[in-house]
């Protein structure tokens, strides 16, 4: 990867904030050369985040910065590349000259697991069990396999039926819902969005992996969750503002819902003061669920590959993101 002038500038934003399982590293980076051969040597790589360096730069590689001044700071950016499935802080900050890629994809076969086991958590009462050790409480729970059982999942994008595949394997029933109602593999129905209201009393569990956007934040909202079954479970997997969580937490306190497992919250890290953190069957997981530790960066930069081989070559990059659906 030795320096020149002719090949475009790779500017990696990465935060120092990112900790090890999300640190776009530079031996991550020689790691990834070596998985795709003589794609990398065909641009430059500029680490530090050095205001001189991203002036220069063409594509911009990261999992979170600010985007605020972008544009005035790269006069020559024509693309980024997120190691984020979810851009909200990038998408609503762009011009319509800057292309936006993202990492969906990335969380499935976590993601996939992880909802399944939250829901399984969730059927068999471990939330009640956790609370009643706390109070010294032998407070016997019989309940039935999670065969048979439906999982309302809001969002049927590549997490959702990560989700949905699991729920499959279990003898489950699946209910997608997405813009569209159009049909998703791995779901035995879809509706629309716009029919979420006759989804939430069919649901055993919900459970939600919706980006945030303008149509999205909000969706599940106090009346959709009084609809939810007094014996539903509720996971969230996307984004906190796409939940009431507010009306949740009545439910939960009032013992008229039966649990929950939320994944995302704001703000994060969750306040030690948060009232959340007391709510009775609610375990709260620290937005950790579904990124897989040991490879996250890995297959980031495999989807950056991808993507860069097209760029260069003047084709469509993948998972293009929508600046004015924020997804």
């Amino acid at each position: 990867m030795a320096a020149s002038a002719s090949r475009p500038l790779v500017y990696v934003a990465d935060s120092p904030a990112s900790g090890p399982t999300h640190e776009i590293s530079r031996a991550r980076i020689r790691a990834a050369a070596r998985r795709h051969p003589g794609l990398f040597e065909r641009v430059r790589f500029a680490y530090g985040l050095k205001r001189a360096d991203l002036a220069k730069a063409e594509i911009v590689l990261g999992v979170a910065f600010d985007a605020t001044t972008l544009r005035q700071d790269a006069p020559r950016l024509k693309w980024i590349q997120s190691i984020n499935a979810g851009v909200e802080k990038l998408a609503g900050k762009l011009d319509r000259g800057i292309a936006l890629a993202n990492a969906s994809g990335l969380h499935g076969p976590k993601g996939g697991e992880f909802g399944l086991t939250a829901m399984l958590l969730l059927n068999h009462g471990i939330q009640r069990f956790v609370g009643s050790q706390k109070r010294r409480a032998w407070e016997p729970l019989f309940t039935t396999p999670i065969e048979g059982k439906t999982a309302v999942i809001v969002g049927a994008g590549s997490l959702g039926q990560s989700v949905a595949r699991q729920a499959k394997r279990h003898g489950m029933r699946t209910i997608g819902v997405n813009t569209s109602g159009a049909p998703v593999a791995g779901f035995d129905r879809m509706l629309r969005a716009r029919d979420l209201a006759r989804a939430m009393p069919l649901a055993d569990f919900l459970v939600v992996t919706l980006p945030i956007t303008k149509a999205t934040e909000n969706l599940i909202d106090r009346a959709a969750i009084a609809r939810l079954p007094a014996h539903c479970g509720v996971v969230n997997l996307g984004r906190d503002r796409v939940m009431d969580y507010d009306a949740m937490v009545e439910r939960l306190r009032a013992g008229t819902l039966a649990g929950a497992v939320l994944d995302v919250f704001n703000p994060e890290p969750l306040p030690a003061d948060s009232p959340l953190w007391d709510v009775p069957n609610l375990i709260v997981s620290p937005h950790s669920g579904v990124d897989d530790g040991a490879v996250y960066v890995d297959r980031g930069l495999d989807i950056f590959a991808e993507n860069l081989r097209r760029h260069l070559s003047g084709r469509k990059l993948r998972n293009l993101v929508d600046l004015d659906r924020g997804y």
